[in-house]
């Protein structure tokens, strides 16, 4: 025990001394890291601030120069003190002259020189200077400069301002760092533009230490002069303290952010957290390990004869049910899988039933949980002496039953079982010896190998058709089975008499067709017909969706062999009157995965030499990967073979179709009309529809529109390349009567071309075509603001649009970054084309939300006012 204690001792000190080195190491590398992310956090959000100063000055160069600055002083000052006005952390805004001469400012009287700004009149983008006391200002600011040229590239004049040193110190210390972190900018000269906490003492000195004596952080950037980020450590400037820290250079500025912490403060965080309670922890563990030792020993052995005892008791229980004896859940899981190898070994019929009672929950409630449990008892003996000795009765749980039913040869032998059961069920039960009752039960049967699976699944359907039975209306209790089928797992046993009904009305004409025309943009006449069905059943007219989910294969099958004759029929005649129309029937996958499809479609069409087959659309709405299965492919091959085409239907609802439509034999994309109805509530979302439009002309296919239920969705979709429209804005589904008179009269008209819809579309048509321009170096015509249609309709709504002073310069903004990354092409660098490509994005898609938001806002209100007041509703 001795030899243990020592060993155990020696291998906690090694293992100390192991644990401090590696915690150390690892500690070290995430403070780092951490210091890392923080400079890079001060860079990114001082990169953020100073790249919103610079496009300031340049919308204010740009204002400045439009007004002729150099000769309007006057007006000048106005424009820059409604600048400084509008900038809070801006001290002072100054135009100044080639010469240096002050032309116009906010803090000093113009015609004072300032010679130090002949340096930088060629040079392009901001500059920012080392912090200063003057001599535009009386205190500590940074000044910022842009230079304003001609169109020929002549310096004209300096637009600079004043940005206050104590905003930046203030947001420096607003960050969310740890206590005792020292935070700041320098320039790439070592000067420090700000820093925070602020050092005790005159900021000057602070400043000039800053430059004359060398340091960590210096050394550091000397070192590495074209690294964005990097870590050091050493003695600082400020405070002469040991530091560790990390630095991030600014983009497109002399600037770098620099984080850093004293090293005692690294020390005692690194103790507090890796190594103070571990060592109160290794200390206490080494003297309790003693005692523990010892009473481990007792405790196993005792432990040891406990855990035997256990074991040999949940072997018992493991596999049979407590209260009747019969296998339980991981019983039946036992015997299962060998019932099902002995039923494909001997090629018998193997039943798997599950067997509810009815209304068991009223015996419990009436005589008491006792008295259920003997009821239960009994009706597993009852079970056991019904079945045959080969046959395995489980209990899952409550009132719930299974039973094993090997060894069939045919389905009479599974009857004689089945009449045993009911035998035994129906016998009366005597409860506590004084009241006789009677129960009845809903047994659901799975058969394999008709229903082909696995242990799990044939349960489960079992358990489905049990559901069917017990949901079974005017069942008796002779009626008290059901087998499985493939439906039952998607209706409900109230569908049943649906299913029944639905074959009835095909048969009395209640089911019709309705037909919605197909309008072609390229002509504005009906091009073709959808043929969409109607029931009547109980005074109503029920859409498919109402009833087609509740139907069958059997059903659905029926339905589609009605459409196709029915619409065929009636198509023949309207032939005659125009030969251009087409036919669109809506076929589901089911359908198609049936055999012999292809061949029954092309034997009824056959019957009608008048339609050509390429007059014929098959639609397809897409479930899951039924389109490529081989049956359903070969279908579509051979219907496309002879002539007809193939229509993905509700494109949108399922987006992933259009990405396979290359591997997919389709002719056309209808666009669901859940894309197009909320447009003009939402015209945001216009970026969605030309995105589904776009991607569907590239992969030339024809491109139809549903859900077309305004002039605003006619107008806009006459600016687009699609091919027919279809929706209410042209009609309703016609009956068959109706057809005729509409296709022979009807002219689509132009919409309605005042909306947002319209206007935003052009405007975004502007938008693409130049960043088309700037990618690939193309023309693009420079359209002027005033020109685009989104201005004109945003003037022509101002009193009725909420923030529309907003909108407008966003607007603007839009129009101004696509003006200047035209100009950027031709000389800027590909970073700054692609740094004002991403503002361009984000002010684009800004503008569209807003626009969104105020035109719902709109229609809110407007829709609110031609609601009756209470004081005109009569009383």
């Amino acid at each position: 025990m001795q030899m243990v204690f020592w060993g155990i001792f020696v291998g906690v000190l090694a293992f100390s001394g192991w644990y401090a080195w590696f915690s150390w190491h690892h500690y070290e590398q995430n403070s780092r890291y951490r210091l890392a992310l923080e400079s890079d956090m001060v860079a990114q959000v001082t990169q953020r601030l100073l790249d919103g100063q610079e496009f300031g000055l340049r919308l204010l160069g740009q204002q400045l120069r439009r007004v002729d600055a150099l000769h309007h002083p006057h007006l000048v000052r106005i424009i820059l003190l409604g600048y400084q006005k509008a900038s809070p952390g801006i001290a002072s805004a100054n135009l100044i002259a080639p010469s240096g001469q002050v032309i116009a400012s906010t803090a000093v009287s113009a015609g004072e020189p300032l010679p130090d700004f002949q340096n930088v009149l060629q040079m392009h983008g901001m500059r920012v200077y080392h912090p200063t006391q003057g001599p535009l200002s009386r205190e500590w600011v940074i000044r910022l400069s842009h230079t304003v040229f001609s169109p020929v590239g002549k310096p004209l004049f300096v637009v600079a301002t004043s940005l206050r040193l104590g905003n930046i110190e203030d947001f420096l210390g607003l960050l969310p760092l740890r206590p005792g972190t020292a935070v700041g900018l320098i320039r790439s000269d070592f000067y420090i533009e700000g820093r925070w906490p602020v050092p005790q003492g005159n900021l000057t000195k602070m400043l000039s230490r800053s430059v004359t004596t060398g340091g960590a952080l210096r050394q550091a950037l000397q070192r590495y002069p074209h690294a964005r980020q990097g870590t050091y450590a050493g003695f600082v400037s400020v405070g002469q303290t040991y530091r560790f820290g990390a630095f991030t250079r600014l983009s497109h500025y002399p600037l770098t952010a620099f984080v850093s912490v004293p090293r005692y403060q690294w020390l005692a965080a690194w103790w507090r957290r890796h190594i103070q309670f571990p060592l109160i922890f290794l200390v206490g563990t080494l003297g309790f390990s003693v005692v523990a030792y010892r009473r481990i020993l007792f405790q196993d052995r005792r432990w040891d004869v406990q855990r035997q005892t256990f074991e040999r008791t949940l072997t018992a229980q493991a596999t049979h049910d407590v209260l009747t004896g019969l296998p339980n859940r991981d019983g039946l899981r036992l015997v299962f899988d060998q019932a099902l190898a002995r039923g494909e070994r001997q090629e018998r019929l193997l039943a798997v039933g599950f067997l509810d009672i009815d209304d068991f929950k009223p015996v419990n409630d009436t005589y008491g949980h006792a008295a259920g449990d003997d009821l239960l008892k009994e009706m597993a003996r009852r079970l056991q002496d019904a079945v045959r000795r080969t046959d395995t009765v489980a209990r899952l749980g409550g009132d719930e039953f299974v039973l094993l039913l090997e060894g069939l040869r045919s389905m009479d032998e599974l009857d004689q079982v089945l009449a045993r059961l009911q035998t035994a069920i129906a016998q009366p039960f005597n409860i506590k010896g004084e009241t006789t009752i009677r129960i009845q039960a809903s047994l659901g049967l799975s058969i394999y190998p008709f229903d082909d699976g696995d242990a799990d699944l044939l349960l489960r359907h079992a358990d489905q058709a049990m559901y069917a039975a017990k949901a079974r209306p005017g069942r008796t209790s002779e009626d008290w089975v059901q087998l499985y089928h493939p439906d039952l797992g998607t209706i409900s046993m109230g569908d049943e008499v649906l299913r029944q009904d639905f074959l009835r009305a095909l048969s009395t004409g209640a089911v019709t067709l309705r037909y919605q025309p197909l309008v072609a943009l390229a002509t504005g006449r009906v091009a073709g017909l959808e043929a969409l069905t109607r029931w009547h059943r109980e005074g109503r007219e029920l859409s498919p969706d109402q009833f087609l989910p509740a139907l069958g294969i059997r059903e659905r099958q029926a339905l589609g062999r009605f459409v196709m004759q029915t619409s065929l029929q009636q198509f023949a005649q309207w032939r005659e009157m125009s030969s251009d129309l087409f036919l669109s029937i809506n076929v589901t996958p089911e359908e198609l995965d049936q055999s012999g499809f292809a061949d029954a479609i092309l034997s009824m069409l056959a019957n009608y030499p008048e339609i050509p087959p390429e007059a014929l659309v098959l639609e397809v709405l897409e479930i899951g990967e039924i389109l490529e299965q081989e049956m359903a492919s070969e279908h579509l091959q051979q219907l496309r073979g002879a002539g007809m085409k193939i229509a993905l239907d509700d494109v949108g609802s399922a987006y992933a179709s259009l990405l396979r439509l290359k591997n997919l034999p389709i002719d056309e994309i209808k666009i669901d009309q859940g894309f197009i109805r909320e447009l003009p509530n939402r015209p945001q979302d216009l970026v969605f529809v030309e995105s589904l439009v776009n991607l569907g002309l590239g992969m030339d296919v024809i491109i139809a529109v549903e859900g077309v239920e305004s002039e605003a969705h006619i107008a806009l979709l006459r600016e687009m390349d699609v091919h027919y429209l279809q929706g209410y804005a042209i009609a309703k589904p016609l009956a068959a009567e109706e057809v005729a008179d509409f296709v022979r009269t009807f002219v689509l008209g132009s919409g309605d071309t005042d909306t947002p819809l319209l206007a935003l579309y052009r405007h975004q048509g502007w938008v693409h075509a130049a960043e088309e321009a700037a990618l690939n170096h193309g023309l693009c015509e420079d359209a002027e603001l005033a020109a685009c249609p989104i201005t004109a309709w945003l003037g022509a709504h101002a009193s009725e649009l909420p923030g529309v002073e907003g909108l407008l310069i966003e607007h603007a903004s839009v129009h101004v970054l696509g003006r200047e990354i035209l100009q950027v092409r031709q000389n800027g660098t590909r970073e700054e084309l692609h740094r004002l490509l991403g503002q361009l994005h984000v002010h684009s898609h800004h503008f569209q939300e807003e626009l969104g938001r105020a035109v719902k806002t709109m229609r809110d209100n407007t829709a609110a006012k031609a609601l009756p007041s209470s004081e005109d509703t009569p009383q």
